[in-house]
């Protein structure tokens, strides 16, 4: 292959990596409004707001600018860690009830602490050709990544210790964001262990992470929350007055029996 017909595969790649985030958020963010998800998981809603948000954002200041783009893209990129960080908590104060106050405090001292780490390695050792905003972000990021694939590996070993039920919209959330984070993490790893030698293919691996994972929200919040009631249970209303009824019936003669 030519050196032009890389460049020209390289901008197609990127723009289709945009095109692809477009169609996807917009239809997982249409899946989540008719699903009423927002009253349940609102950080998640918001985060998958910020990530359309962000995409139609990045384009066009792309297209305006490449430096304007480089500076708005690490803005983006702090809020985003953020929600995301802010979506998994949520999600895993409502699988985990009864452990909120544990996992409160747990999840604000390892915010505090990647907070303080962040911060320290952006005035002590910020990279080469960067500031400290940058610096920070990416330590920020390297670390909650670690954090958030652990939380979902944690998780599904604690549901099933905790015999909490697995394939929820909560449970969705984490293991969404733990693919993606996986995902990041691998390309960073590898560019660490190999250099620039994959990087025509690694580059290209926290987008395909966040890809599964959408399609992975997408197909769990298209389906309707599981409900059990008399509906459920193939019962109409003379049914469900009959067995009023018979219990009513069944309550009077124990209270005679008893008077």
């Amino acid at each position: 292959m030519s050196l032009l017909q890389s460049r020209w595969l390289a901008w197609a790649i990127f723009y289709a990596v945009f095109a692809i985030n477009l169609v996807l958020d917009s239809w997982l963010l249409t899946i989540l409004h008719k699903r009423g998800v927002r009253k349940q998981l609102p950080w998640f809603v918001v985060y998958v707001g910020w990530e359309l948000l962000a995409t139609v954002v990045g384009l066009t200041t792309f297209l305006i600018s490449r430096s304007l783009y480089v500076t708005v893209y690490w803005w983006v990129e702090g809020i985003r860690i953020a929600l995301t960080v802010a979506a998994v908590r949520e999600s895993l104060l409502r699988i985990f009830r009864g452990f909120e106050s544990l996992l409160r405090w747990s999840v604000a001292i390892v915010i505090l602490a990647v907070i303080v780490y962040s911060g320290w390695k952006a005035v002590h050792a910020p990279p080469v050709q960067s500031n400290r905003l940058i610096s920070f972000i990416i330590g920020a990021e390297f670390t909650f990544r670690w954090g958030i694939a652990g939380v979902a590996l944690l998780s599904m070993g604690l549901m099933w210790f905790v015999q909490e039920p697995m394939g929820s919209r909560e449970d969705a959330v984490v293991t969404g964001a733990g693919i993606a984070s996986i995902a990041s993490l691998a390309a960073v790893v590898s560019r660490s262990f190999f250099g620039r030698r994959f990087i025509i293919f690694t580059q290209y691996l926290p987008d395909m992470g966040y890809f599964v994972a959408a399609l992975y929200w997408i197909r769990v919040f298209k389906r309707p929350v599981q409900e059990f009631g008399f509906k459920e249970l193939g019962m109409g209303p003379e049914d469900i007055r009959r067995e009023m009824r018979r219990y009513r019936e069944l309550a009077e003669r124990i209270m005679r029996k008893l008077r």
